[in-house]
């Protein structure tokens, strides 16, 4: 079983879950009574109103107890299904995400997903980080066969790093987006449930419900996005021969290395064409803005790492290079004076009358 310090994402990822479901159960004890104040009012302004429609002839009875069905459900959910109401939303919705790209993973490994220690959502950015390892080994492969003389290697090394390194923070970033969206949507629904009462608010509770699904198709098509690329690339046939010949496989001639560089590249492009496609299904209207932002970000920071790490070098080449230039310049000047001096001296205690030895 793969060891979880191995994985860099899970982490911050676990991390971030407890803390939206602890969050969101606060928040829930928060809101049970003021929403149940509410429903109470409410339901009394329409029996007022009810009435008024009915003494003047404006509705019938049929109507009335056809509305007075949806309140009484309502009535159920909002007094007393508070919080483990949106405990349930939470939870249902998360597993349900987890479950159906674990079987988009499993088609993607061939049916035997890799084996990750763990559970959940975190899981797939799990598969995310393990489905980019035959990958990055090439690209390591390549590095430690960087040279002076072949400096073509490391191109070709950070050619395959860049676009699978963007494809995985894109991937956990929709990951990190789908349980705020999960989130919001729990804490949403004791006013979902309110508006479920209601025939003029009742769209509400029917759009929440969309973007809970949509939701869960939005991650759905990243997570198959991800899946289809870790099953073109384990179809491309990467052996022994590929490793021992690096410098022939590592080529834009070459059509495997093609391959796997496509594949990275498509991949993100297919994450934004994924969310596109789920909106369609499910009428929504969900943005791949805040993952974007966050690929952005890793982006800029892995750019400014290796701009100031780029600089931090070459500031320790100039102190060495200045340090060497002082060792030149005084140790071994001195040096070399010191020496003439003895040979001086040498050569007065051997021919005190200062003639030619």
């Amino acid at each position: 079983m793969t060891d979880k310090t191995e994985f860099f994402t899970v982490k911050p990822l676990e991390q971030y879950q407890a803390l939206t479901a602890t969050f969101a159960d606060k928040v829930a004890d928060g809101l049970h009574d003021p929403i149940f104040i509410l429903f109470g009012s409410l339901g009394a302004l329409w029996i007022v109103i009810s009435g008024i429609k009915l003494a003047l002839h404006m509705t019938d009875l049929t109507k009335v107890v056809h509305e007075f069905v949806y309140i009484s459900i309502a009535s159920i959910l909002v007094g007393s299904q508070g919080i483990p109401l949106i405990q349930w939303v939470y939870s249902s919705a998360l597993s349900i995400m987890a479950g159906g790209a674990d079987v988009a993973f499993s088609v993607a490994f061939a049916g035997e997903p890799q084996s990750v220690p763990f559970t959940g959502l975190p899981r797939l950015a799990a598969y995310g980080e393990e489905s980019a390892r035959t990958v990055l080994r090439i690209a390591q492969a390549l590095f430690q066969r960087f040279s002076l003389y072949n400096a073509l290697n490391g191109f070709y090394a950070l050619v395959l790093i860049v676009p699978y390194f963007l494809f995985v923070v894109s991937y956990v970033s929709q990951v990190v987006v789908a349980i705020f969206r999960v989130t919001m949507v729990a804490l949403f629904a004791p006013f979902l449930s309110l508006a479920f009462a209601f025939n003029c608010t009742r769209p509400m509770f029917a759009s929440g419900c969309k973007t809970l699904l949509g939701t869960i198709l939005v991650l759905f098509a990243a997570t198959s996005a991800l899946a289809l690329t870790i099953y073109g690339v384990q179809q491309v046939p990467i052996g022994p021969d590929e490793y021992d010949n690096l410098d022939e496989f590592a080529s834009f001639e070459n059509s495997k290395f093609l391959m796997i560089l496509f594949l990275g590249w498509i991949g993100t492009a297919l994450m934004t064409e994924g969310t596109s496609m789920a909106n369609s299904i499910a009428g929504t209207m969900l943005t791949n803005t805040a993952a974007g932002v966050m690929t952005a970000g890793a982006a800029a920071t892995a750019g400014a790492a290796w701009k100031y790490g780029s600089k931090a070098a070459g500031a320790a080449g100039n102190m060495l290079g200045k340090l060497g230039e002082f060792s030149s310049n005084n140790l071994w000047g001195r040096s070399n004076e010191n020496t003439q001096n003895l040979v001086d001296q040498f050569k007065k205690t051997n021919n005190p009358d200062g003639g030619a030895s």
